[in-house]
């Protein structure tokens, strides 16, 4: 706005000052050609008014000849701006159809305005997607060939939705191959990572999942609470695969390493703790297992671990076993799970009262259909029928609750 008044002011000033000088006189121009006989005179306005006419006229004829030269590259350029813009709008219609689930449709606008586009990797990614959601599997991988070939520095943005598309079709191990390429590429990448945790799980592959739990981790690509669920069950599994896959010999070396590398902060985890010891047991370490069980619940108190430390066979010395027990009971008389594996391991060393003792200790604390069919397997190998059979009754009457309602015949 500014601009436009001084402009404005500029020409006033202009036509002042021309009718200043018009009124002074119209001046004299004299033109001497060069054969020296040959002259033209005019007033100056006139000779002003004719240069600003030549010079209009020639630019005119520059623009003329010009045209002339190449007479079809202004109707090219409308041409070219007329499809970009159709282009556009049939992509945005396309983009729009994709986000309504109208696969097909979708598909077949963004190809057809891909070329004219000026953006032909969106049309042929978003064309890829549609098909992929339509079941064309193949016609998908042909259009993100298509996508690499038009704008071959966006190779990532490809790999990402090819990914993608393989995850979904459970195709994962081609989605793996993919994945390990990107991951090469962008190591720290978030949804790189998600998806080889995805694919990893899908394929049962907890050894190179082990190995990306520390990423995971550093990069903070799952909160800590799933981070620490996602590495127990990694470390179960892994435990479980060895144990079947491997070995006897081979897969007790593993899994001892394994648990050699574990973070120390799973080394207190239950069913880990667990798993290991149970390890141990199976391969005649049931000493190994004892002090790992005693360790653990010195530092971390479970019931879970401690029946556990109860069921330990005899080979693990019931005898240590029953001193270590009760010096824990001191501190918790009224632990019925404590109560209970003591009942266990004093029948194991055949004291028969004290472990009916510990028994209806257990009983008084906390009524458990499992205390009662030992105690009562107990008091009938005693020959004490009848205290059997009122415990036995007892057990099954807890059984009986828990069955499903379902109907039976009339008497």
């Amino acid at each position: 706005m500014i601009r436009k008044g001084l402009f404005i002011l500029l020409i006033l000033a202009l036509a002042v000052l021309a009718g200043q000088q018009l009124l002074k006189g119209s001046g004299y121009l004299l033109l001497v050609l060069p054969d020296g006989s040959t002259s033209i005179e005019m007033s100056f306005w006139t000779g002003l008014i004719l240069l600003i006419v030549s010079w209009f006229l020639a630019a005119w004829i520059f623009n003329l000849l010009g045209w002339l030269s190449h007479p079809l590259a202004g109707l090219k350029q409308k041409r070219e701006r007329y499809q970009g813009q159709k282009a556009l709008k049939l992509t945005v219609k396309g983009l729009k159809e994709l986000a309504e689930g109208h696969w097909r449709k979708a598909r077949k606008l963004l190809v057809k305005s891909a070329k004219h586009s000026g953006a032909q990797l969106i049309n042929y990614l978003a064309a890829a997607q549609a098909a992929h959601y339509e079941g064309r599997a193949e016609e998908a991988e042909k259009l993100l060939r298509a996508a690499a070939e038009t704008t071959p520095e966006a190779n990532l943005a490809v790999d990402f939705s090819q990914a993608r598309i393989q995850l979904d079709h459970g195709h994962y191990e081609q989605a793996l191959a993919t994945l390990v390429r990107l991951h090469q590429k962008v190591p720290n990448h978030p949804l790189v990572l998600r998806q080889l945790k995805e694919v990893h799980f899908a394929l049962a592959d907890w050894k190179p999942l082990m190995q990306l739990l520390p990423e995971f981790r550093k990069y903070r690509i799952f909160s800590d609470r799933e981070l620490d669920l996602l590495e127990r069950q990694v470390y179960l599994r892994r435990f479980d695969e060895l144990l079947r896959s491997a070995p006897k010999e081979a897969a007790f070396k593993a899994i001892r390493e394994l648990w050699d590398t574990l973070p120390a902060r799973l080394k207190t985890e239950d069913e880990l703790v667990l798993a290991y010891s149970r390890v141990l047991v199976k391969h005649q370490k049931a000493s190994d297992a004892e002090q790992l069980l005693k360790r653990t619940l010195r530092h971390h108190w479970s019931p879970s671990l401690v029946e556990e430390y109860g069921l330990l066979p005899e080979q693990a010395e019931p005898k240590r076993r029953l001193l270590e027990a009760e010096n824990w009971l001191q501190e918790r008389p009224n632990d019925a799970v404590l109560l209970h594996s003591l009942a266990r391991i004093s029948q194991q060393l055949g004291l028969w009262g004290k472990a009916l003792e510990y028994y209806q200790a257990s009983l008084r604390l906390e009524a458990k259909e499992q205390v009662y069919a030992e105690i009562s397997r107990l008091y009938a190998a005693l020959g004490d029928e009848p205290k059997g059979n009122f415990y036995n009754q007892l057990a099954m009457q807890g059984v009986h609750r828990q069955l499903p309602e379902l109907p039976l015949p009339q008497k």
